[in-house]
């Protein structure tokens, strides 16, 4: 039975892992096309004259490398979360990286992050999955009942 549950959650948590990843590396160059723009190393940028036109750039300038950065920071998390659902442990972690995933303002790469996430919420919620976790998971600490009494 563990290898069936194994084999059910190692896909979604690898998609997880290079959801994560991808995500992680999509929010870092976007930081770094900011700090390349801001030093002024990019080129030179000219402003929209109109202020409404600037506030508009202002304001999507600040939405863009603010969701780059949460996308950085979120990786780790997501990725950790999709370790600890490979080893069947953490399993409060493994569902909150899966929500993670889904959430696009957490993901430069919502369009691969948002299936793969849904893919492992659902995987997570079988009580199958839920026993193998609750039993050790993949760490071989399988808890059997005790063997009946001899009576003999």
């Amino acid at each position: 039975m563990t290898n069936d549950v194994t084999n059910k959650i190692k896909t979604p948590a690898i998609g997880l892992i290079v959801a994560g990843a991808l995500n992680g590396l999509l929010g870092a160059l976007t930081l770094l096309s900011g700090l390349l723009r801001l030093t002024g190393i990019s080129g030179r940028e000219t402003l929209p004259a109109n202020d409404a036109e600037r506030y508009g750039f202002y304001v999507g300038t600040i939405i863009t490398y603010g969701i780059g950065l949460l996308s950085l920071l979120v990786a780790p998390i997501i990725i950790y979360g999709a370790i600890q659902m490979m080893r069947g442990r953490k399993y409060g972690l493994a569902r909150a990286s899966a929500i993670l995933a889904i959430v696009p303002v957490t993901s430069c790469c919502f369009l691969i992050s948002i299936p793969v996430g849904i893919w492992a919420l659902i995987v997570l919620s079988k009580p199958d999955v839920k026993t193998f976790f609750q039993n050790g998971g993949a760490s071989g600490r399988q808890f059997q009942p005790p063997p009946p009494p001899n009576n003999f």
